[in-house]
């Protein structure tokens, strides 16, 4: 059967620009698996304006398959590797067509495997060399790409469409799949309102979001519409839709070197790698810099490498505790940075950042970083800076602040002399730690008794009575198992990789980033997350744990790797704690979010208790600021919010 593709290009104000490569894209496939598409069943122009509804694409297109499949493609220009990227792209020889929102990070070993000349790599953007790694290894052409992408493929000439996600899940792709139709994007939004694909509400996504547990891998807030888990990839034949997982994180063969010092070496030279590769831009490049000593690396190894135009390096920061800007400063100061961006309050309207939020996301935030950081998204767009550095993930892997279960591994191995020398404290107060945690381990058989977090339990236990779920709503969906999941957190682990892999790597690590990435790219910018980098996150895998932690000393193997690059104060700080934070009034709601509750969606009323959000709502201003109150109030504050963002939701949908 021949394939009849017929390019719509569409160009922007950008398309006059030369010599650039655009970098924020994104995309909808639309096929029909049962015969031709009637006549005006996807308006590509509307789904075009659904995909950006605030900042038009530089430069977007659409391919039309003899009426069975319509892909669609936006771009936003950022980098300069090649004078062009279609917009999708097809390839002749192949009758192939294929979209993808993608940052390469392997360019060079890709072109050599694909036997490419380095002196032409650039002629070759990084969705094309997607599909050619597809023409060349077919579905196992995700074994050998490395970034942050997500495509699609339609192999006319195979019959199929192939899709896939990065390993980490920076950037979203949605799917639905029936007998007749299958759709994919890059936003939910795309779906809304398109013939054959139905639209409802899944209730036990509601349930579940009103006490913030509605993270997931691969389910959405709509029936019938997934994600593409991360590491995963999408195959769709005529009788057939597989879903497979092509990597799974999992312990690493261990790195045996000589000594610390050429661990230090070697985790040093991939952090560097996973930073520079991700400073390509054409346009001022930003940071979000906290203080912290995640953000502080990003921030002064990116100065580093921009040495000769720091000009066009920008901070972005909050002062929303006492200590933060002494630390941002701190940073800034050292690294001679010329463009730092303080906010110690928000002059966004509330209201107008949710809307904002459901227009892009298509259903409610569910990290809240997403929205809270429309201030930084604002004012980079107001600078033309087009690429923003986070070091979320560190925390999780590579840089991890779970150190302290290193001693735990080392004790329930017996390695009592490794253990006691790196305890803190003088030689007798060694001694006695090491038999005091000797003692805990018999008393819980190697720790396995420990079910909760005992700190976090507890805070558990205060919350969970000012829920605002109805009992009934509770039950259906077990919810208090889903709550009280999260005070387990380190309960039992005597293994930091094991305890990363099965307790760090969860849902709200991609959710994080889907959320941001797409408020962000809603203004031009690019999220780019060095410390999930993968080759980073594998060589953390592969460490031994014990470099990790020293005489109580967390982050120790990152910490060393950086001295000298970041202020000491910042290098070497201990814990995490930044001071008193702001006055009570930061953690209320707005004003301009409060309602009442008659205003609440009526759909709503299967779900809360409205005489006890009510009660809430009533009483917030008269709680104390600390103690009990403290509690009330804050979690008084995420249920209204929680009610404010879902009603929104529901009355969008209706629109």
């Amino acid at each position: 059967m021949s394939c009849n593709w017929r390019s719509r290009p569409r160009a922007g104000r950008a398309a006059r620009v030369k010599i650039r490569r655009v970098r924020e894209i994104v995309f909808f496939f639309y096929f029909s698996r049962v015969g031709p598409l009637s006549a005006h069943r996807v308006d590509p122009h509307a789904v075009i304006r659904r995909l950006m509804p605030f900042t038009p694409p530089d430069k977007s297109g659409f391919l039309a398959n003899d009426g069975k499949g319509l892909l669609i493609q936006c771009l936003h220009w950022n980098t300069a590797r090649s004078r062009l990227e279609p917009a999708p792209l097809y390839h002749a020889p192949s009758q192939a067509a294929a979209a993808s929102w993608a940052r390469l990070d392997n360019r060079a070993e890709l072109g050599e495997k694909l036997a490419i000349a380095p002196a032409d790599m650039h002629k070759f953007c990084d969705t094309e060399l997607i599909l050619l790694g597809y023409l060349k290894w077919q579905e196992a052409c995700v074994d050998h790409l490395i970034g942050d992408f997500v495509f699609v493929i339609h192999d006319q000439r195979h019959q199929r469409i192939f899709c896939a996600r990065d390993h980490m899940g920076v950037r979203p792709l949605y799917y639905y799949a029936s007998d007749d139709v299958f759709v994919c994007a890059t936003g939910l939004t795309a779906f809304l309102g398109l013939e054959g694909v139905s639209i409802e509400v899944q209730q036990q996504w509601v349930a579940e979001y009103l006490i913030h547990a509605s993270m997931d891998f691969e389910r959405t807030p709509y029936k019938g519409i997934k994600k593409v888990p991360p590491a995963h990839c999408l195959s769709v034949t005529p009788d057939r839709i597989l879903l497979r997982r092509y990597f799974e994180l999992s312990p690493e063969p261990p790195l045996v070197l000589k000594d610390s010092r050429e661990y230090v070496d070697a985790y040093r030279t991939v952090l560097e790698r996973a930073i520079e590769c991700r400073l390509d831009s054409e346009y001022a490049v930003g940071t979000e810099l906290s203080g912290g000593i995640d953000s502080s690396t990003i921030t002064a190894y990116a100065a580093k490498f921009l040495e000769r135009s720091l000009s066009g390096l920008h901070t972005f920061a909050f002062a929303f505790t006492e200590l933060e800007p002494q630390y941002v400063l701190a940073v800034s100061r050292a690294c001679r940075l010329p463009n730092n961006h303080i906010f110690a309050g928000s002059e966004t309207d509330p209201r107008a950042v949710l809307q904002r939020s459901l227009n892009i996301l298509g259903y409610p935030v569910e990290h809240g970083n997403a929205t809270t950081h429309e201030p930084f998204y604002r004012l980079a767009e107001k600078l033309e800076v087009r690429t923003l550095l986070s070091g979320f993930g560190g925390d999780e892997f590579a840089t991890t602040i779970y150190g302290h279960l290193v001693p735990l591994e080392m004790i329930t191995k017996r390695r009592f002399r490794d253990l006691f020398n790196i305890l803190p404290g003088n030689a007798l107060f060694r001694f006695l730690r090491l038999a005091k945690m000797e003692l805990r381990r018999r008393r819980t058989h190697n720790f396995e008794n420990l079910v909760y977090n005992t700190q976090f339990h507890k805070a558990f236990r205060m919350r969970w009575p000012h829920r605002i779920v109805r009992e009934e709503v509770v039950k259906k969906y077990g919810l208090e198992e889903r709550f009280f999941d999260g005070a387990r957190f380190d309960a039992g682990y005597t293994d930091l990789k094991r305890f990363a892999l099965e307790r760090r790597w969860r849902p709200f690590v991609p959710t994080r980033m889907e959320n941001c990435t797409l408020m962000a790219a809603g203004r031009r910018i690019e999220y780019r997350w060095p410390l999930l980098d993968i080759r980073l996150v594998r060589l953390f895998l592969s460490v031994p744990s014990e470099e990790q932690y020293y005489r109580g000393t967390n982050r120790y193997l990152h910490r060393r790797a950086i001295d000298g690059i970041v202020p000491k104060m910042v290098t070497w700080k201990q814990g995490k704690n930044m001071g008193t934070a702001m006055p009570p009034d930061h953690h209320k709601p707005n004003s301009l979010l409060q309602f009442s509750v008659s205003d609440l969606h009526p759909a709503l009323a299967e779900y809360i208790d409205a005489g006890k959000l009510g009660q809430q709502m009533d009483q917030l201003s008269s709680l104390r600021d600390n103690g009990e109150d403290l509690i009330r109030r804050m979690q008084s504050v995420r249920n209204i919010r929680a009610v404010t963002y879902l009603s929104s939701w529901m009355k969008y949908l209706e629109i």
